[in-house]
Parts: structure tokens; C-alpha cells; sequence
């Protein structure tokens, strides 16, 4: 999707590997305050005096915090089926329990990460904590870890540890506010972004525009991604 946006906008794209995932080092905390303030780093090391910041899920609520704390530096915020104001149990109830079933998988004398993630595929199923056409986002967790050993690549103690502070968005953000273009972007299916939150999300972003994409879910980008980008290029082009 960074290369649609690019090549449909003409507009450099940088993605960003939060801290405890990816290839992003990892951090004995875990908090939005910590999040933002990585990626508001990263943009002042690239002399990026301003930029339009587009985030799902967690990464959404870091681009509120960037977008509350430091307006300056923000242009136009896009937040992906994420709410300020609520949190659905996914977040509270599943999340963890998914942590906890990643922990449980040993990958000892597996030799290769396809390997390891058809056997953390099979257990993660037989736990029932995530649906099958969910897993392959879990699954890209899996690589090659920096002791040349196969696991997750992902900090999943200190995820475990920060759940209650990944599943709520922080208290003192009250009564900031960025007025600068926003738009949310929520899956008809989802439950993350609960149309009756939009009063709420106007005290923090009063300059907001809610989209739903019908017949989709919570990985709005990646199920229905033509409309998706329709809707990215139009609110980045005005």
C-alpha cells in the first residue's frame, strides 16, 4: 500500500517499524507517549520540517498522539479503524490471550522460518484465539532473530507486559486537540471504530471526516485496498 500511495500521489512515503516490531529495536517500554515520540524523532533525523502521518490500529492512535503533542509537525493525520474514545474487547480480552498462545510456541531445531510458521500457524488455530484470515499478520512476526536463531521477531514479553496500555488510548491526551485535516477510516465490519465515537473524536480533532468501507473488517487496507487508496489520494490531494 506505501508503494500505491507513492506511485498515486507522487508524495515520498516512509514506513515505520514501531519499537518491538519488525526490524525496529526493542524497548523494555512500550506506551503511545514512547511511540510517538520515536516516530517525531525519526521525521526531525530526516529534517522533515512537516508530514501528512497515516496509521492502522495501534500505529493509528500514535499518529493521534504525534498529531496532540506536537501539531506542528503534522499536516494532515489519517487514522485506520481506531478509536480515541473506545476500546472494543479485541484489545482488552484478545490481544493478550493471542500473546500468551505466541509464547506458548517453541521453535526449537526448526531450521526455516516456512517451517515455523506452519507449525505456529497450526497451534495458533487449534488455540482459537484468532481467526484463520487473521493469521498471516501474526505470522510475519516469525524471522530470522538478530542470534541467528527462528522465532518471533517481535518483543512479545514487553507486549504482553504494556497490553493494558497498547488497549487503551492515554488519559493525557484530555483535552489536547489537533485542528488540523483529519480523516478516520473504519471497516463496515469492524468494531473498532464504533460510528456512535465520532462526538467524542471532534473534542480531539474538530476538522475530522469519518469513511466507512462497507463489507470489510479491521485491516481496512488490506481487504478492500482500491477503496482504500481512493480514499488516501483524495484527502491527500486537496
Amino acid at each position: 500500500m506505501s508503494k500505491r500511495i507513492n506511485a498515486a500521489t507522487q508524495k515520498p512515503v516512509i514506513a515505520v517499524d514501531a519499537r518491538n516490531h519488525g526490524e525496529s529495536p526493542h524497548a523494555d517500554s512500550h506506551t503511545y507517549p514512547d511511540l510517538a515520540s520515536d516516530v517525531s524523532h525519526l521525521i526531525s533525523q530526516l529534517s522533515i520540517k512537516q508530514a501528512a502521518i497515516i496509521g492502522h490500529s495501534m500505529g493509528g492512535r500514535t499518529g493521534m498522539v504525534i498529531a496532540l503533542s506536537e501539531p506542528s509537525i503534522v499536516s494532515k493525520l489519517v487514522v485506520v479503524d481506531i478509536s480515541p474514545v473506545s476500546t472494543t474487547s479485541a484489545l482488552n480480552e484478545t490481544f493478550p490471550q493471542l500473546i500468551d498462545a505466541m509464547k506458548s510456541i517453541h521453535f526449537k531445531n526448526i531450521t526455516n522460518v516456512v517451517k515455523a510458521r506452519a507449525v505456529a500457524k497450526e497451534k495458533l488455530v487449534a488455540s482459537g484465539v484468532i481467526k484463520d484470515d487473521s493469521i498471516g499478520y501474526v505470522l510475519m512476526n516469525i524471522g530470522i532473530k538478530p542470534d541467528k536463531s527462528i522465532g518471533w521477531i517481535s518483543n512479545v514479553n514487553v507486549l504482553k507486559e504494556y497490553s493494558t496500555e497498547i488497549a487503551r488510548f492515554p488519559s493525557e491526551m484530555s483535552g489536547k486537540q489537533y485542528s488540523g485535516p483529519t480523516l478516520f477510516i473504519g471497516g463496515g465490519k469492524s468494531k473498532f471504530l464504533p460510528p456512535g465515537d465520532l462526538t467524542g473524536i471532534k473534542k480531539y480533532f474538530p476538522n475530522v471526516n469519518l469513511k466507512y468501507i462497507e463489507g470489510v473488517g479491521h485491516n481496512v487496507h488490506a481487504q478492500a485496498p482500491d477503496e482504500f487508496l481512493a480514499l488516501i489520494k483524495d484527502f491527500l490531494s486537496t
